[in-house]
């Protein structure tokens, strides 16, 4: 039975185009890294996941030419050939050609374009023969409507006209009205209890000398507790308008489950597997951002089921087994969560092979590998390039599907679970939020600074006594349900003094590891509202966001997959001596600009990195600063009223204690000439201020502090 894909056509176009820029990007930066094996692997994933999608979806002309590219690049990764400028413009040519085929399906339904140019183009780059793109017109395939001709100049096809829309019904519609109307009533009994309010304190101030001044008083106190009690009422009404609003945008999670019916039919059969799908209805909704993530994890997940899991009728009989495999996808929501499990009935993981393929891939740590118990190999199965697959297919083994279900599973800010038996089969579990515009967590702190951990990466909360911490073999550990679990202090993860009279302890859990995080206060559980990162911290892959607190104060959230993931490739010595590092030293660093805004975008970039930050707005106040306050390094803008960064790097060399302090400029502008100017005045970096959002702006601090 075909299923109706007409709902994910919209949201399949916008994530096609999303999916080429990126493409489009990444190869730029090849050009100029050619050696940069993870940029390789993203072009990879991108256009593995156009190529998945677009069978899924039935568009045959896409699949061709993203699976085509895909190959190109495959060759690229294992080192047949190199990137040169007749590959990047067939990768700018394929991907314009795709977005014809995407314009299509808006107008008419079909992606159908000529690809035979392109695929024999493929073949002669796989098979090292010269090529020329010369051939490659993007024609629609067609005999071309009245009025309209294919583009031929390369720019973007995309209708940017196109508008993404969801059905709501009058009854989610009436429900905020009502609620609205709640609000405009309380709005309006506030207003007239401050009235009220007003003329009593007048009638008091007038009649101090009356016997009814006792009366007014009791009638004001009345009024202020009447106003405490609607106050409170009309914040839970915003908070429930705020709600039902962000509800605007959730969609029935069983949109992506009948693609997925398909798929399993159409791939198990080209596989030769018999398969069945057990994939009962759900009420279950999601936030649609959650959605278009997801979709590309059940299709990967269950793509590895058919491929690697179940196996071909034949093989099944020989095991005793059912000849016909089982792949079930079944829900269940926990509070603000859902859970989502897919299971299959096939051969399980083959830990043997993890074992063997991983110790290949990381010989250095081939003697840790050998004694991995099951648990501690599943984290090879999420990286890139990883798999025990001899031989490709065109569904898998290149490498690529569970590190997208990583990184993606990481962007909806889930968390997975994988349980596997040999012969028996595996279950991937998926713990995922309803919203991504909400967060369930609980405040901690840090020394001084505040953080939210995410409740569902949570396990258990405790405190513990000193005698409970456990040395061995240089990591403190401490049990747990039966379990030795590694100890870690919050301060020392995050650059700072650690506390040793802190002693609450919250066991964290990704990818079946755990670790116990120790906090000096543990706060409070809340449900809040989460705002992105700035742009400027998006590179803080520790945190995955900020929320505000009772007091408006901005809280930081805390990644915790990517922190563990930091600590996973560190060995016990290693922390040890991280932690001693953080309690020696905690570096200060001056930022100099006259610009607020650049200051305060600089210490939030510096502090969240460890760093104790003093600003200053101009050279006379910077050179004020270091004669009151010890620092370790200077980052100065140029351009500054009363004294600008020339003469401001002269004077600090004249000084005898900060002769040799690390200086960095910092330029709204490059100017060859002035930046020689700047390293013969004793600047050890000169970085310009569009280049400081990819972090080189701390990396070349900790670099100039001996860091790293």
């Amino acid at each position: 039975m075909q299923f109706d894909k007409t709902g994910l056509v919209e949201g399949f176009i916008a994530e096609t185009n999303e999916h080429i820029d990126t493409i489009n990007d990444c190869i730029i930066s090849l050009k100029n890294e050619p050696q940069n094996s993870d940029i390789t692997a993203s072009i990879l994933r991108e256009l593995h996941t156009i190529k998945g999608t677009a069978r899924m979806m039935g568009y045959s002309s896409v699949e061709q030419l993203a699976h085509g590219l895909e190959d190109v690049f495959k060759g690229i990764q294992q080192e047949k050939y190199k990137l040169n400028d007749q590959i990047v413009q067939l990768s700018f040519l394929t991907g314009d050609c795709i977005r014809r085929g995407l314009s299509h399906i808006s107008s008419d339904g079909t992606d159908y374009v000529e690809t035979s140019d392109f695929l024999k183009v493929f073949g002669k780059v796989l098979s090292g023969e010269h090529f020329s793109t010369d051939i490659l017109e993007i024609r629609d395939g067609s005999t071309g409507s009245e009025g309209e001709s294919p583009d031929q100049d390369g720019t973007d096809i995309r209708n940017l006209g196109n508008i993404t829309t969801i059905r709501i019904s009058l009854e989610r519609i009436n429900t905020i009205i009502q609620s609205f109307d709640s609000l405009v009533i309380r709005q309006f009994r506030l207003k007239h209890q401050l009235e009220e309010l007003n003329q009593f304190e007048h009638t008091l101030g007038a009649a101090e000398n009356n016997s009814g001044t006792q009366d007014i008083k009791h009638t004001v106190r009345r009024i202020r507790k009447q106003l405490e009690e609607d106050l409170s009422l009309m914040e839970n009404s915003v908070v429930h308008t705020q709600h039902l609003i962000l509800d605007l945008r959730m969609l029935p999670l069983d949109m992506l489950f009948s693609p997925l019916r398909k798929t399993i039919e159409s791939e198990a059969l080209a596989l030769g597997k018999d398969v069945m799908f057990d994939v009962p209805q759900t009420d279950s909704m999601l936030d649609k951002i959650i959605l278009e993530q997801l979709n590309d994890v059940l299709l990967h997940l269950v793509r590895n089921s058919i491929d690697h899991g179940i196996e071909t009728p034949e093989e099944r009989r020989s095991l005793g087994k059912n000849p016909k495999g089982l792949i079930s996808i079944h829900t269940h929501q926990i509070a603000s969560y859902v859970v989502i499990t897919i299971t299959d009935d096939g051969n399980g993981i083959r830990y043997d092979k993890v074992r063997e393929k991983a110790a290949a891939m990381f010989p250095e740590q081939a003697k840790s590998i050998k004694d991995m118990d099951e648990r501690e190999l599943q984290h090879f199965l999420f990286l890139s390039g990883f798999s025990t697959r001899e031989q490709t297919t065109a569904l898998s083994g290149r490498g690529v599907g569970l590190d997208i279900v990583r990184t993606n599973m990481e962007k909806i800010k889930g968390k997975i679970r994988l349980r596997s038996k040999l012969h028996e089969g595996t279950e991937f579990e998926l713990t995922i939020p309803l919203s991504l515009a909400t967060q369930q967590g609980i405040f901690v702190y840090a020394g001084e600074r505040k953080f939210l951990i995410p409740s569902h990466y949570i396990t258990e909360i405790t405190t513990v006594s000193a005698e409970r911490f456990i040395d061995m073999q240089n990591q403190t550990v401490i049990t747990v349900n039966d379990q030795l679990i590694p100890v870690y202090y919050l301060s020392a993860i995050l650059g700072g003094t650690r506390s040793e009279a802190a002693s609450s302890v919250i066991i964290v859990e990704y990818l079946e590891k755990q670790m116990a995080v120790v906090v000096d206060r543990i706060e409070q559980y809340v449900n809040v509202v989460v705002k992105p990162l700035p742009p400027l911290m998006q590179n803080f892959s520790v945190l995955q966001g900020i929320v505000f607190d009772e007091n408006y104060a901005i809280i930081p959230i805390l990644h915790v997959p990517e922190i563990m993931n930091r600590l996973r490739g560190l060995l016990a010595y290693d922390i040890k001596k991280y932690e001693v590092k953080n309690e020696r030293r905690v570096y200060t660093v001056l930022v100099v600009d006259d610009s607020n805004t650049t200051r305060q975008i600089e210490k939030t970039i510096f502090e969240a990195s460890g760093y104790q930050v003093e600003t200053a707005a101009d050279g006379i106040d910077a050179l004020d600063k270091m004669r009151t306050t010890h620092v370790d390094a200077v980052v100065t803008d140029i351009k500054m009223p009363r004294m600008d960064g020339l003469v401001l790097v002269n004077n600090i060399r004249r000084l005898e204690e900060y002769m040799k302090i690390p200086i960095v400029i910092v330029s709204a502008v490059y100017d060859p000439e002035v930046k020689t100017q700047f390293m013969d005045a004793g600047v050890q970096a000169f970085i310009v201020k569009s280049d400081f959002q990819r972090g080189n702006l701390v990396q070349a601090v900790k670099e100039l502090l001996g860091e790293e």
